[in-house]
C-alpha cells in the first residue's frame, strides 16, 4: 500500500517531512526508522529518552494513524502489535518529493517546469553536478536487467 501523502498545512515554513506529518508523527517515525520495528511500549520508552513524555494511548493512536496512512505496517505478535516502516526514511522522502513535483506539474504545468529550470541557474555549480550524478544513478537503477 503506498503512503497517503497529503500536505498537513499550507505553511511554507515547514521543512521536509514536516509538510506531511505532524511533529509527533514524525517523532514516532524517527523511532521506528532507528529501531527497525517496535511495539507501542518501545516507542513510548524511546520518546521518553528524548524528553517526550507521551501517554501510552497517545502513542498507540499515532501508530494506528500512521498505519492507516500507509507509513507503517502492523503485525500481531502475541497480544501486542509490532510496527514496521513501510518505506525507509530515504524512500519516504523521495515519495514526498515526488508528490510535491506531481502536484506542481498538475497545477501549473509548463510554468512549474520553467520556474524549476530558472531556479537551477541559481544553484552552485558543485550542487548542480551532484544533482546530475543523482539523476544518472536513478536512470541506471531504473534500467531493466
Amino acid at each position: 500500500m503506498p503512503i497517503k501523502l497529503r500536505f498537513k498545512s499550507h505553511d511554507l515554513t515547514e521543512t521536509g517531512l514536516k509538510k506531511f506529518l505532524g511533529e509527533l508523527e514524525l517523532a514516532v517515525m524517527e523511532v521506528i526508522w532507528q529501531q527497525g520495528q517496535s511495539r507501542v511500549a518501545e516507542v513510548v520508552a524511546a520518546l521518553q529518552r528524548s524528553n517526550r513524555n507521551l501517554a501510552y494511548t497517545t502513542v498507540m493512536t499515532i501508530l494506528r494513524r500512521l498505519t492507516e496512512k500507509g507509513w507503517l505496517s502492523a503485525s500481531k505478535a502475541g497480544r501486542a502489535y509490532v510496527y514496521t516502516a513501510v518505506y525507509g526514511r530515504d524512500a519516504a522522502q523521495a515519495a514526498a518529493v515526488g508528490e510535491v513535483v506531481r502536484a506542481l506539474l498538475r497545477d501549473f504545468g509548463e510554468v512549474a517546469v520553467a520556474q524549476f529550470v530558472k531556479e537551477l541557474d541559481e544553484i552552485d555549480p558543485e550542487q548542480l553536478a551532484k544533482l546530475a550524478r543523482l539523476t544518472e544513478e536513478d536512470e541506471v537503477a531504473d534500467d531493466p536487467v
